[in-house]
């Protein structure tokens, strides 16, 4: 599951040998939700309508594992493969990321 996979993603990151004498300092980016009009066979059915709980998800586990959350939810997709963010939806993640990294270092 999403949750199980962010989970696992999470422990191995505070697991990795960077952190030296400090805390691990984790942040842990929800995407926007899939679009309406995206269609795949290899993620098969229903996927539209799973992403919708992955944020909610992703935020579940980063509290339960103590480390930092942003839901990048309104960030703009592309509307040709519904996932990826178009040129101004790159822009509203880095002002999101500039708001909320300096509040965690």
């Amino acid at each position: 599951s999403d949750l199980a996979g962010m989970e696992r993603l999470i422990l191995k990151a505070k697991s990795v040998d960077c952190w030296g004498t400090k805390a691990p300092n984790i942040l842990v980016v929800a995407p926007p939700r899939i679009g309406d009009g995206f269609h795949d066979a290899v993620m098969g059915e229903g996927c539209v309508e799973k992403s919708k709980g992955v944020a909610e998800q992703f935020r579940i586990v980063a509290e339960r594992q103590n480390v930092h959350f942003l839901n990048a939810a309104d960030c703009e997709f592309n509307q040709v493969d519904f996932m990826h963010l178009t040129r101004k939806g790159h822009a509203q993640l880095a002002d999101l990321l500039a708001k909320e990294v300096p509040t965690l270092l």
